[in-house]
């Protein structure tokens, strides 16, 4: 049994995860997914849990865009990195702080329950999912329907 799970995940990992071009979009859903569910039970848990510093609230959106920030530049002056999963994965988290807020953005308001901070979360997290999932599946589905004819 555990010889035929272990099997069933390497396969799995071959056709999903290996393949060079989904690879880097696999390890951004990795820390993006965890981050987004993190982030909304922390402001859904405790909303008064948050920095202040002199006075002001400090979102988690702020700490996104350092994120981001810091894996852009890492990524752009480093070229061809051996810790590039680590990289998608730091992307994927400065994402879904920084996006998780978008509502508010786009508002200028500091209000954490806003649709479109929803909307915004949804579409990126069903973008990865295609990117890494969607095409190998198709292109499995279009080699089975060759066959059949």
């Amino acid at each position: 049994m555990n010889r035929i799970v272990t099997g069933a995940f390497r396969r799995a990992y071959l056709e999903l995860i290996s393949n060079r071009r989904r690879q880097m979009p696999f390890w951004m859903l990795i820390g993006f997914l965890p981050t987004f569910i993190m982030a909304r039970l922390l402001v859904q848990l405790d909303p008064n849990l948050f920095l202040h510093i002199h006075g002001i609230h400090v979102h988690h959106f702020t700490y996104g865009i350092l994120v981001l920030a810091v894996v852009g530049f890492i990524a752009i002056v480093s070229g061809e990195h051996p810790y590039r999963p680590w990289l998608a994965i730091g992307y994927g988290i400065g994402l879904a702080l920084s996006f998780d807020e978008f509502g508010m953005w786009v508002r200028l308001t500091d209000n954490y329950s806003l649709d479109q901070s929803e909307d915004i979360m949804v579409g990126i997290l069903v973008f990865f999912v295609i990117i890494v999932y969607f095409f190998g599946i198709l292109r499995r589905a279009l080699r089975i329907l060759k066959r059949l004819r």
